[in-house]
């Protein structure tokens, strides 16, 4: 993640921890991660839409979004807003912010700023915006804490904080059911750093100091093996054999049995998505 930002000195450095998602500045290529969030099962975004219906979005509503990646959220971010507010989105890899202004560039949106930064150290003011808000961010950074206390320092008295994270260690798939447990609990240690977030997300947001909390889920699913899944399956089973849980020769024929059922029509994979909101 990136040192401390100017402007706000409030949060230590110290406990810091972010895993893989959050050192994507040292990746080359980050073309697959762009496939994984870009092709992610619709799920995502209805969990992603109900959490915004429940932000209280005006048409003149300041809106930061924490973890903006390539701007996925934009367009739903504009259909509550209107060109009448504004908002600003951050991230800690610059690829990716650099990706979300040419798409906002290339629709035509420009009462948007993307910039680098860092969920636990957001640089703009106390109450700044009317709303903030992250997206399967918080199981990859710590102190989860922080990162909720800065969501809320930077939303103004009255105004809603939400959350939306996916448990996926619960992942659901149509395939050798012993082969997929070694791959998802040998790849955990990797998969994300705060894996049980998603199921305590009340509890964080009250936790908080945040109030009139709401919450609910949608089961992601798909019965087609999507591009996100196999970059993100692929990575699983890689995680799990450097960690050795498995054999490259286990985890290539697990792969391989979900390439042939996807051939086959019978490919299915389900995830809980989570979603919450307080207010300040």
């Amino acid at each position: 993640m990136p040192d401390q930002q100017p402007g706000h000195s409030a949060a230590s450095n110290a406990g810091d921890a972010s895993d893989c998602w959050g050192r994507l500045n040292d990746v080359a290529d980050i073309s697959p991660i762009l496939s994984i969030l870009d092709t992610l099962p619709a799920g995502f975004r209805a969990a992603r839409r109900a959490m915004l219906a429940h932000l209280a979005l005006g048409r003149d509503s300041r809106v930061l979004e924490a973890g903006c990646g390539p701007g996925t959220a934009l367009v739903d971010l504009v259909e509550l807003i209107g060109p009448e507010g504004r908002i600003t989105g951050i991230d800690p890899t610059l690829a990716l912010v650099e990706q979300a202004r040419a798409r906002a560039k290339a629709a035509h949106i420009s009462h948007v700023s993307y910039g680098v930064g860092d969920i636990r150290r957001i640089e703009p003011a106390d109450s700044a915006f009317d709303a903030a808000f992250c997206d399967k961010i918080l199981v990859h950074v710590s102190p989860v804490s922080q990162a909720i206390a800065e969501l809320a320092r930077v939303t103004r008295s009255g105004g809603r904080v939400g959350v939306v994270e996916w448990f996926s260690q619960g992942m659901m798939i149509a395939a050798d059911a012993a082969a997929t447990r070694r791959v998802l609990d040998g790849s955990a240690p990797a998969g994300a750093l705060n894996p049980v977030v998603p199921l305590e997300l009340e509890h964080r947001l009250g936790a908080a100091g945040l109030a009139d909390i709401q919450a609910g889920s949608v089961v992601a699913e798909s019965h087609e093996f999507l591009p996100s899944l196999k970059v993100m399956l692929r990575r699983r089973v890689q995680q799990a054999i450097d960690l050795q849980a498995i054999t490259s020769v286990d985890g290539d024929a697990w792969l391989h049995e979900l390439d042939a059922r996807a051939r086959e029509g019978r490919f299915y994979w389900a995830a809980l998505v989570r979603w919450a909101t307080g207010r300040r």
